[in-house]
């Protein structure tokens, strides 16, 4: 009896940790959507041309599976006009899951982002494989295509930060979902 009650327990606090970071996420691409739309009289400065590098940390959870560890990456930013920019980039992240498992995540991607004075707002969509190692042998493998969301400044002596949340991530295997949100400390050369 004792073990079934445990096995309840955990598969509640699994479904309630599920659902919060769903809820969050959910709440950051909704702030997003809402900052693009209602700040459209702020100060507007041009984005500018010029190659990025990404530094930061990542929380990721897949089926009931959490993982936490670090991301890095690169792009280049490609100016539309005084208002939106595209930046291809491709990212890495190396990350240590709750099941003592090593999972990496690589991506390639275009992101487009609005600009609104130094901040920006703005969606990506991506190409992902994810690669989970145990005991240095490969267990699974995954990858696909995804959307996200992204905020962030980016201030003109080329440091910035940025928040990534990849709330929708799936792969070619049936039942296979990640979620993924990026904190990213930037750099960018003019």
């Amino acid at each position: 009896m004792k073990s079934i009650l445990g096995s309840t327990q955990g598969d509640h606090n699994m479904h309630l940790q599920k659902t919060m970071v769903s809820n969050w996420q959910q709440h950051l691409f909704t702030g997003c959507i809402v900052f693009a739309v209602c700040c459209p009289a702020m100060a507007f400065a041009e984005p500018q041309n010029g190659f990025g590098a990404y530094v930061g940390f990542i929380g990721a959870s897949e089926n009931s599976v959490t993982s936490k560890g670090i991301s890095v990456g690169v792009d280049a930013q490609f100016t539309i006009n005084d208002k939106w920019s595209l930046n291809p980039y491709l990212m890495t992240s190396l990350e240590h899951s709750s099941v003592s498992t090593t999972v990496s995540d690589e991506l390639v991607g275009m992101q487009f982002r609005r600009w609104f004075g130094d901040w920006f707002v703005g969606g990506q969509v991506f190409a992902h494989d994810r690669l989970i190692v145990a005991n240095g042998t490969t267990q699974n493998s995954n990858y696909g295509i995804a959307p996200g969301v992204l905020m962030g400044v980016e201030y003109s002596s080329g440091w910035g930060a940025e928040i990534q949340a990849d709330a929708f991530e799936n792969s070619v295997t049936s039942g296979v979902y990640r979620n993924a949100v990026r904190l990213n400390f930037t750099y960018r050369w003019y």
